[in-house]
């Protein structure tokens, strides 16, 4: 996986897909997006206690509509490497979660989204990483309804692409 120090400009991908039960949203944000959560193991990253509520509700972020799904997958760098070694999984009430291939967004204030891997819940959970204090209080303030329409996050000139 790549490695972006937390807080710095994202700059993975230029547009942003959101997976829709109908199909797919692309789009170049007009927003700045923040990276969080781009861990590798060749760079040291704040430890510590996170409150009680965050994964439990970060994994509700992650349960919500998938943001730029790969079609590869990136393991943990952080625990033993075997071959066979499935993407990660957790379990959640609307089913079980694979991690490593996918994005979540947090909104934060004005015109800023955070940007972070799925591996963040596992960082959090097995590693004892801890987010900036901003992401963690963007969590706590999340907005499901973000990626709804209209939406000030979501351009009126999206790209939609169906199932059809």
């Amino acid at each position: 996986m790549a490695y972006f120090e937390d807080l710095s400009a994202y700059s993975y991908s230029d547009v942003d897909i959101i997976e829709m039960d109908w199909g797919w949203l692309q789009f170049r944000p007009g927003y700045d997006r923040i990276n969080v959560g781009w861990l590798d193991a060749s760079h040291a990253f704040e430890e510590g206690p996170t409150p009680n509520w965050f994964t439990d509700a970060l994994l509700d972020i992650i349960a919500a509509p998938r943001i730029n799904t790969m079609r590869g997958y990136h393991r943990c760098p952080f625990c033993p490497k075997r071959s066979a070694d499935p993407m990660l999984s957790v379990d959640h009430p609307s089913g079980a979660l694979l991690l490593g291939h996918t994005e979540i967004r947090v909104p934060s204030g004005q015109g800023v989204m955070f940007a972070a891997p799925s591996l963040i819940w596992h960082y959090v959970t097995a590693h004892s990483y801890r987010p900036p204090a901003e992401f963690i209080e963007a969590v706590k303030q999340y907005d499901h309804g973000w990626t709804s329409e209209p939406s000030p996050w979501v351009p009126q000139d999206a790209q939609r692409i169906t199932f059809d």
